[in-house]
């Protein structure tokens, strides 16, 4: 089969591999429909990366597919069974998972990260990573469960309540989540600051009250929002110092964002006067039943967040329409369809 399988910081290839055999008693086989492509991607694939990644990996770890094959512990699992993966699943057996926190379990084995993931025609994988979702949902919005997931355990993380006002750094495909869930919420207003037009576009289409690009933010935030926002999201993963700034007396901070090469000088002393809140929120926490109810449902209607659906030979153009900004969400087809 062809696999999307990173070689080394900035070099992506498309090869051959042999299809997955020999399934552990709890693995499962799927074929895969539909794979996002995601931020942490395009940061794996940046020199020096921003994201670690395990060399000779077939990437990808955003996928819908069908059950093909099972292990022999796996009876209850039924061939032909449509799932979406938790790339990231928990042992359920560390300190961190007994506290209640399997985003931070100490013995995860990140598909398409260290393992293979859904980047190539078939992946194999353990059952517990998958959640059964209905074949209604078109293969792209079936896609985009496990970014979906992140971002619910964001709005968890943050606490917004009906009334409160929000400002979203960063309108790629997680901060217009976070804008739709927000407006669905009742949050008012909802702000998005992106400097890509496209983006900004979108993001109004998903809820958003309104988007400004980071130099008419800073000209118009203190007329929008005088005191500041209860609640201000860093969908980017270094925009630390902007979030302060934009958060009001009291106010919550969540960090989503991930770029593990960003630095920021912090005044601490401002954190401490002003009483604000700072929640860091990783991957998913028990979300993506939620997320795959919001998919089936429709509402917030999250269609206009896939902007391109490719075939497994133009990855490489999908990513750079990501790196650009004039994509938000490209999911790749592995069907052959196009």
């Amino acid at each position: 089969m062809k696999a999307a399988v990173f070689r080394s910081p900035g070099v992506l290839e498309i090869a051959e591999r042999p299809d997955p055999t020999e399934l552990s008693a709890d693995e499962l086989l799927i074929e895969v429909e539909c794979c996002g492509l995601c931020g942490s991607d395009v940061h794996a694939l940046a020199v020096p990366p921003g994201h670690p990644t395990a060399p000779d990996v077939v990437m990808g770890h955003e996928f819908v597919g069908h059950v093909v094959d099972r292990g022999a512990g796996m009876d209850a699992v039924d061939i032909g069974a449509r799932v979406v993966v938790d790339p990231d699943p928990s042992c359920g057996a560390c300190r961190n998972c007994q506290r209640g926190m399997p985003s931070a379990c100490l013995n995860v084995r990140a598909i398409g990260v260290v393992r293979d993931g859904g980047l190539a025609r078939l992946c194999r994988l353990p059952a517990r990573a998958t959640f059964a979702i209905a074949e209604e949902v078109s293969a792209s919005m079936a896609a985009i469960a496990e970014p979906l997931a992140c971002v619910v355990h964001g709005v968890e993380r943050s606490s917004l309540k009906p009334g409160d006002s929000a400002v979203i750094f960063g309108g790629g495909s997680i901060g217009c989540m976070f804008a739709a869930l927000f407006h669905a919420a009742g949050a008012y207003p909802t702000v998005v600051v992106e400097p890509a037009a496209r983006r900004r576009e979108i993001a109004l289409q998903c809820g958003a009250d309104d988007a400004f690009s980071p130099e008419a933010w800073d000209r118009g935030r203190d007329g929008l929002l005088p005191f500041g926002a209860d609640v201000v999201v860093d969908a980017v993963g270094s925009l630390f110092p902007q979030t302060l700034a934009a958060v009001a007396t009291g106010g919550r901070v969540v960090l989503i964002g991930m770029n593990s090469t960003a630095r920021a000088e912090i005044a601490q002393n401002d954190i401490t006067r002003r009483g604000v809140s700072i929640f860091g929120s990783y991957i998913t926490n028990f979300t993506f039943p939620t997320a795959i109810r919001l998919l089936e449902r429709g509402t917030p209607d999250l269609s206009p967040i896939v902007t391109h659906r490719l075939t497994l030979d133009e990855v490489h153009s999908g990513l750079d329409l990501l790196r650009s900004g004039e994509a938000l969400k490209v999911v790749i087809d592995l069907t052959g369809t196009g």
